[in-house]
């Protein structure tokens, strides 16, 4: 059964009431990626970009493809950060942002240092996964700390 973001949020805040950072917490699953909210966690996204039709410059199209992937992936992660839970009562992130916009810059640079991994398809595609770890220096718990009131 697939999630969407809304219910791997809830599951996601949920486990962080019930004290899950103290128990082995699986993935939760989003689409076009899962959620693993404890430390050693991450968000990641995974997204294929298509070349354009009619490009015949093999390596120009490759490139075009990635680039496509990437735009993807990176609002494909944008969208499931902003639907995370933060703190008591579960605001979002989203709802955060709403009473701190200063934090929109920071949540941008988040999104532009994830870790990128991809590969070439056989088709000419490329697809491009983003991952951006829960702790750590420039992880997502600093970012919530950020948004906490």
């Amino acid at each position: 059964m697939a999630f969407g973001l809304r219910q791997a949020a809830i599951l996601t805040g949920l486990a962080l009431t019930l004290g899950a950072f103290s128990v082995p917490a699986l993935a939760v699953p989003i689409p076009n990626g899962e959620v693993r909210l404890q430390e050693g966690g991450y968000v990641r996204v995974t997204a294929i970009g298509l070349p354009p039709l009619g490009v015949t410059e093999r390596s120009g199209a490759r490139e075009v493809a990635r680039q496509n992937a990437m735009a993807l992936a990176q609002r494909r992660l944008l969208a499931a950060v902003l639907d995370l839970p933060v703190g008591q009562g579960k605001p979002t992130v989203r709802d955060r942002l709403e009473a701190k916009p200063k934090a929109r810059e920071r949540l941008r640079d988040l999104i532009a240092r994830a870790r990128v991994t991809g590969q070439e398809l056989a088709d000419g595609s490329a697809e491009v996964t983003l991952e951006l770890p829960y702790s750590g220096p420039g992880g997502l718990a600093e970012f919530f700390a950020v948004l906490s009131p």
